[in-house]
């Protein structure tokens, strides 16, 4: 039996302690190795949340390359989504810093923010699923449409559906063109 043989049958069983000493420590370089010194902060919240990912699915791996690829899969992905949210983040931050904003820009700002998750908080579950994995977590069609084993054309269905839903939702709350980069600039980030 090989290393991550042993690895994955003890992980099958619900005894993550072979994992942690063997595993965990070449997940951390992974992961660190991808994030680079700017971000190596972030190494044990992607590591343990791909960890946490795998087990919840512990049962439904057939190989130990399956339990690895996925492991390094959700590693990877929640690495990118991280970057993709900090970069954001730093961008805006700099755009506040380099205009003088006063407070009812900001108050407007809040209050389209919170009808836009208010909208997505009404939407039906396979919707909401569907917004965070593509949005929040920066997965790919094909990525989701594994993960909720859908076809990936249910996938894109469902995500023009989503962008109805939304349209639907906030016709009203907002005007047209405040509306459309709305969705424009959702639709952009993921």
């Amino acid at each position: 039996m090989t290393r991550y043989e042993y690895i994955f049958s003890e992980f099958q069983s619900g005894n993550i302690t072979p994992f942690y000493e063997r595993m965990y420590p070449e997940l951390l370089l992974y992961t660190s190795r991808l994030l680079g010194d700017e971000y190596a902060f972030l190494t044990e919240d992607c590591v343990q949340d791909a960890i946490f990912q795998a087990y919840k699915r512990h049962g439904e791996f057939r190989s130990p390359l399956q339990w690895k690829v996925f492991i390094y899969t959700c590693i990877r992905n929640g690495v990118f989504s991280r970057l993709r949210k900090s970069r954001a983040q730093r961008n805006y931050l700099a755009r506040i810093d380099d205009r003088d904003e006063d407070l009812s820009v900001s108050m407007i700002e809040q209050e389209t923010l919170s009808l836009l998750y208010e909208a997505i908080e009404s939407l039906p579950e396979k919707y909401r699923k569907i917004f965070d994995l593509s949005f929040e977590q920066g997965l790919r069609n094909a990525e989701i449409a594994r993960q909720l084993e859908i076809a990936e054309i249910t996938v894109k269905k469902r995500k023009a559906r989503l962008i109805d839903l939304l349209k639907e939702r906030l016709k009203g709350k907002l005007d047209d063109r405040s509306l459309e980069l709305l969705l424009l600039l959702l639709f952009m980030q993921g």
